[in-house]
């Protein structure tokens, strides 16, 4: 079976990434009712006999089939489109004599399968902090995914929806690894989406929940694998991260202890209304009170995710799913393989002093507070609702591949080696520290060993921008190697399933 995901068919440079009805049921026209979608299907006769035959007769038949499908050709091969299913295919070669011709028989039975692999969820999901194309000089912003048709293209661009993300990552292993197979990948994972807000109701101003979105893609059609990540949004990942980087001992000596203390806590129980006073009593006496701001958000955090993910699975009971693979979340604190942490991450958010930055000690806390519970918590769901759970995540990335680790080396410039080092700078060229793997699951430096597999801000804004690295949203992201990472323990948990 020709692969269906993977190609660049345009020749723009990126692959195609068409979230279309049209795509997912291989038709351009609409239809009420539709038929079964049929696959090009590539048949073709071998043996040593073949180069004195003149001619086939393909039959085709199947109990889903009204009647035999009967095709001759003069070639060995034959090209069919047929509907996913179990069919027995039947040939006879035609050999010419003086006065006669033989009958050449053979035959056998196939299967027509074509995987539905789909992916929903957050930012690490949709491929955020790593665009298709970054970029370029003079250009503001970047290409993500190329989406089929211009509502499609629109809309990944919205939610930053690449093909490095490990969901298409996946998908990608699993067409390139079966010839007999092809795969239709679609993904609505979103950016800043969490399970409450884009995945079973409308984020923000959008016009449709993810759910809602795939229902209108897939129709009936039945999904054999869906992907799937969040929880980190739920319990307000973005708000823990900017809370702890802007707590500063220096800046903030009377308060910070309190203000890393209620980050943490908000993270548990969703209550991100917390607040500070300084309080001064004479002579000399300085406090921080606990306060409430008037308004904030309530998530579920980590004591109601087991309750977020139950309200999935209700909404998930609408379609036809083979398997639902959920997957945990990295540690960007680790920056070596002796399990030493960053002694610092997030600093380039605020240059040049870095004064405002995720501590060790508050990393550490992070870890052991809230991404260790996290993790948990995301397993014990995936166990609830039958779903599989991807694990080994967060060790993988701590061991060598923090965002403190040293950038992927993808090579530089000839000159670049010339010039002082004080004058230097591996951020102005990006082609060295970036590479969309394009078809190619794995990028070269997976195999490095020390690497980072996250993306920081400074390279954020170089890729995708605004100029701010404050306000640009790929920090803390896995980058290209990161994405690969993860798909490489999504396929092995599916091969150890059964799954492939």
């Amino acid at each position: 079976m020709p692969d269906r995901f993977g190609a660049d068919a345009d020749g723009n440079g990126r692959i195609d990434f068409p979230n279309t009805t049209a795509y997912v049921h291989n038709r351009a026209s609409g239809c009420a009712p539709c038929p079964l979608p049929s696959f090009a299907v590539h048949l073709e006769a071998v043996g040593p006999a073949t180069a004195a035959i003149a001619a086939y007769t393909w039959t085709i038949t199947a109990a889903t089939l009204p009647q035999p499908i009967v095709a001759e050709s003069a070639a060995p091969s034959l090209e069919v489109a047929l509907p996913e299913g179990d069919y027995s295919v039947a040939v006879v070669g035609e050999v010419p004599l003086l006065f006669t011709a033989v009958r050449i028989r053979g035959g056998g039975a196939i299967t027509v399968e074509d995987l539905l692999v789909v992916a929903i969820g957050d930012s690490y999901a949709s491929g955020e902090g790593n665009p298709e194309m970054r970029r370029g000089p003079g250009s503001a912003t970047p290409l993500w995914g190329d989406g089929g048709d211009d509502a499609a293209t629109i809309a990944h661009a919205a939610a930053h929806r690449s093909t490095v993300a490990w969901p298409a990552r996946t998908a990608l292993v699993l067409e390139a690894n079966d010839h007999r197979s092809s795969v239709t990948f679609v993904s609505v994972a979103t950016t800043s989406a969490r399970i409450d807000w884009g995945i079973l109701s409308p984020q923000g101003d959008q016009g449709a929940s993810q759910l809602d979105q795939l229902a209108a893609l897939v129709g009936d059609r039945r999904i054999d694998l869906l992907l799937v990540q969040e929880g980190g949004n739920s319990i307000g990942f973005a708000r823990l991260v900017r809370a702890l980087v802007e707590a500063d001992p220096l800046f903030d000596p009377i308060c910070y202890h309190l203000l890393v203390d209620q980050a943490l806590a908000s993270a548990a129980d969703g209550d991100w209304t917390r607040d500070t006073s300084v309080s001064f009593r004479l002579p000399f006496d300085w406090s921080c009170e606990p306060t409430r701001r008037a308004s904030g958000a309530h998530l579920p955090g980590l004591d109601g995710l087991s309750a977020a993910f139950e309200r999935l699975d209700l909404g998930l009971r609408r379609f036809e799913i083979g398997q639902v693979v959920l997957v945990g979340y990295p540690d960007p604190t680790g920056a070596g393989n002796d399990g030493e942490r960053c002694r610092e991450i997030v600093g380039d958010v605020t240059p040049p002093l870095r004064f405002h930055e995720i501590s060790g000690d508050e990393g550490r806390r992070g870890v052991s507070d809230v991404l260790v519970p996290l993790n948990s918590a995301i397993e014990a769901a995936a166990q609830e609702q039958g779903w599989w759970f991807v694990g080994g995540i967060a060790s993988s990335f701590a061991a060598g591949h923090g965002y403190c680790a040293p950038w992927p080396d993808y090579g530089y410039p000839a000159d670049f080696a010339a010039i002082p080092g004080f004058a230097a700078s591996t951020l102005d060229h990006p082609d060295g520290w970036y590479r969309n793997p394009g078809a190619n699951p794995w990028p070269p430096a997976l195999g490095s060993a020390d690497v980072t597999w996250y993306r920081n801000a400074a390279q954020s804004v170089v890729l995708q921008g605004p100029e701010a690295r404050f306000a640009t949203s790929g920090t803390l992201h896995p980058n290209e190697v990161g994405h690969a990472a993860i798909a490489l323990l999504v396929m092995q948990r599916l091969q150890s399933g059964g799954f492939w």
